[in-house]
């Protein structure tokens, strides 16, 4: 089509020259490019449908494995924090083991002292001391702790005889220096020269128990001196009674703590014993899930290496019956000094289900993209070589005009013009390319204005969502919350380096807290787009005072107003915001050598009003000026003076939203500071006569900006 065309215009037309013969012969240049373009294109077509549906196949593959991990990771860090929580309350009652015993024997002993100096201070007139004796005796053998493990024992300081043994009656009545431990210690002998030396004491031993087979169990007693008698008044405590004992409180801690409705704190020891859960009170040692997981060696497994998770389904307990084989992700830790492993599990069928379904959809919607794909595919091939063929029969005769035109990229207008094309049709071209590169050219400089406004713009919301996102604000409460759990759990409780630092962490976790809201705040009125209406700065004023009312109070600052005050215009909100950043200002930076004074005044120029806020406080070196108004910007070291540095900005920010501007002189005779403002004023608002020379400065800057 695109020869014929061309031999067609070629006879017809005035002043050119047939083809030669052999020309006919050959195939056209546009048919044979066209037709080679059609192909190129439809293998491209080809190739990019192909590497579209692979990248979509793989896009799509790793959406759901980002998924699956982050729900994963989720149930995973919501575990760990509930054992790692329990746990630590059940470390800290082990470790107190010892301190409880001495804390309980030694208020035990001062009571029975207690009793034997109220006996002997209250005794009968005509009562000797072998009465009183047996009397004060008497009334300590009863006394018995911890269900009869836990009773007095009395001897005498010189001769070592046995006055008391309220378990060992055959004890009594007998030299006790005599009598030794489970391991051959003497424990008389040693109880008295501890009460020789220091008054009294702790003791440790080992010694029967009453409910135990055996002579070794480790006691700890203490003894201390009835000095009108001369006796050794002792009692103790078994170490392993103690034990058990907050081991039960521990297990009703661990029980009461439950989460997501039916979720549950398991426990058990090392060789199976379950002591808390569904199975509590048998041994679960060998309990094997459906797919052969040892579920239980598996957790004592991971708690003596330290902590760690296992996945399993839930088997069929002796004491729960309907676990229904739910997969449930567990994460687990040990307790070493008691052979324990704590834990707590959460079900992730729903996850296994969600992924299901997420690549169910994912694969039908891949499907019918490569479906749509190829149709596409094959509709642009076929629509490309019917365009390669009218093109061919269209442009061969001004194929060389447009491409001289083309190849100077459109810019050299004069080599195509309409006035020399033949014909109607390329000559519409001609002027729709023409017009094309106009508007091109038009576009182009748009763009280029839009591109340098939207990089700034970019930048803008890119520094602002770096400091002020989301997530920027929920470690922050996590970090918080766990220090302020370690403050009231642990503070006092441990060294005076712990204590600081725990000082530091919460001060440096409420400054960071601060300088986000303060930033906000600084963004917030960077957004902020109402309209400016009237505003008397009257009402504005004592708005901000009231805000300001304690802090005036406890400085003693005083505040002297020169009414009345105009009306503006502005935004009554942001106003007060800016008022009250001033005059609060003036008050933190206040002299130490007098009390803080805070004049407000203002002067009207035309249509504009400088307000001005004075103080006689430390002032501003004239080459800080500047600079205070940046963001984050102090002059005094951190933790001088509170604050984030981010006042000033938000009162630079607010003035510029009203098309105003502020600045800062030095105060009278060299004294403080004193903040100036421009802002419009209210069109009701009468000028006075005399304004000053620095507010038209500001104003004539306020409407330039």
């Amino acid at each position: 089509m695109a020869e014929e065309a061309s031999q067609k215009h070629g006879n017809t037309e005035k002043g050119t020259d047939p083809p030669s013969p052999h020309a006919k012969r050959r195939p056209g240049v546009v048919h044979a490019l066209s037709w080679r373009l059609f192909l190129a294109s439809a293998l491209a077509f080809a190739v990019l449908y192909a590497y579209w549906g692979i990248d979509l196949y793989q896009t799509m593959n790793a959406e759901v494995r980002y998924r699956a991990e982050n729900l994963m990771e989720e149930r995973r860090s919501y575990i760990r924090a509930l054992v790692q929580t329990a746990v630590s309350g059940a470390e800290h009652h082990r470790r107190t083991v010892e301190a409880r015993i001495r804390q309980v024997i030694r208020h035990r002993v001062a009571r029975a002292l207690g009793v034997a100096d109220h006996l002997w201070r209250t005794r009968p007139a005509d009562a000797d001391d072998a009465a009183m004796r047996a009397i004060i005796r008497e009334a300590l053998r009863p006394i018995s702790f911890d269900s009869g493990r836990g009773y007095f024992f009395v001897f005498e300081l010189e001769t070592g005889r046995g006055i008391l043994h309220a378990a060992m009656p055959e004890l009594e009545d007998t030299d006790m220096r005599l009598v030794r431990d489970g391991r051959g210690k003497p424990v008389v002998p040693q109880m008295i020269a501890l009460i020789r030396r220091s008054g009294g004491g702790y003791y440790s031993y080992h010694w029967p128990h009453p409910n135990r087979p055996g002579n070794d169990h480790a006691k700890v007693s203490y003894v201390d001196l009835f000095e009108p008698l001369g006796w050794g008044v002792a009692t103790g405590e078994y170490i392993q009674d103690m034990t058990e004992d907050i081991q039960r409180e521990v297990l009703d801690q661990l029980r009461a703590m439950t989460f997501g409705g039916d979720g549950y704190i398991f426990a058990g020891t090392w060789d199976g014993l379950s002591l808390l859960g569904p199975a509590m009170g048998t041994n679960v040692w060998d309990i094997t899930d459906r797919q052969g997981v040892k579920v239980v060696q598996d957790l004592v497994a991971a708690a003596r290496l330290g902590g760690g998770f296992v996945s399993y389904r839930m088997p069929n307990l002796p004491n729960n019956r309907n676990s229904k084989g739910a997969l449930k992700l567990s994460y687990v830790v040990g307790i070493p000094e008691w052979e324990w492993y704590v834990g707590a599990g959460i079900s992730i069928d729903d996850i296994e289900a969600e992924i299901a379904g997420m690549r169910a959809a994912i694969r039908i919607d891949a499907l019918q993209a490569l479906a749509l794909g190829a149709c596409l595919v094959v509709v642009l091939a076929a629509v490309s070589y019917l365009i390669s063929l009218h093109i061919a029969g269209q442009v061969g005769a001004e194929m060389g005009h447009l491409e001289a035109f083309l190849a100077g990229d459109g810019r050299a207008r004069h080599l195509l013009r309409p006035e020399t094309i033949r014909h109607a049709e390329m000559a519409r071209l001609v002027d729709a390319i023409q017009a094309m590169v106009a508007r091109r050219d038009e576009t182009e400089g748009a763009l280029a204005r839009q591109t340098r406004n939207l990089e700034q713009s970019n930048a803008d919301l890119e520094r602002f969502a770096y400091v002020a996102s989301h997530d920027l604000r929920e470690p922050l409460r996590m970090v918080a919350s766990y220090v302020g759990l370690l403050r009231r759990r642990y503070y006092g409780r441990l060294d005076s380096d712990a204590d600081t630092f725990i000082d530091y962490a919460t001060e440096g976790a409420e400054r960071m807290h601060a300088m986000i809201g303060d930033l906000l705040e600084y963004a917030r009125v960077k957004r902020t787009e109402n309209p400016l209406a009237p505003v008397p700065l009257d009402t504005i004023l004592n708005r901000a005072l009231q805000a300001l009312s304690a802090g005036l109070r406890d400085s003693g600052a005083e505040v002297i107003v020169e009414r009345p005050l105009p009306t503006v215009r502005g935004q009554e909100t942001l106003l007060v915001s800016l008022l009250q950043n001033l005059i609060d200002n003036a008050i933190k930076y206040r002299h130490p050598d007098r009390p803080p004074l805070v004049r407000i005044s203002t002067q009207i120029d035309g249509t504009w009003c400088e307000l001005s806020v004075a103080d006689n406080g430390l002032g501003i070196a004239p080459a800080f000026r500047e600079r205070i108004f940046q963001i984050f910007q102090r002059l005094h070291p951190g933790g001088t003076y509170p604050g984030t540095g981010v006042g000033l900005s938000i009162c630079q920010s607010i003035v510029e939203s009203h098309g105003g501007r502020i600045w800062v002189e030095s105060g009278a005779d060299g004294f403080g500071s004193v903040f100036k403002v421009a802002l419009p004023l209210h069109k009701g608002t009468r000028s006075s006569p005399q304004p000053s020379a620095s507010a038209k400065q500001a104003h004539s800057g306020a409407r330039s900006g």
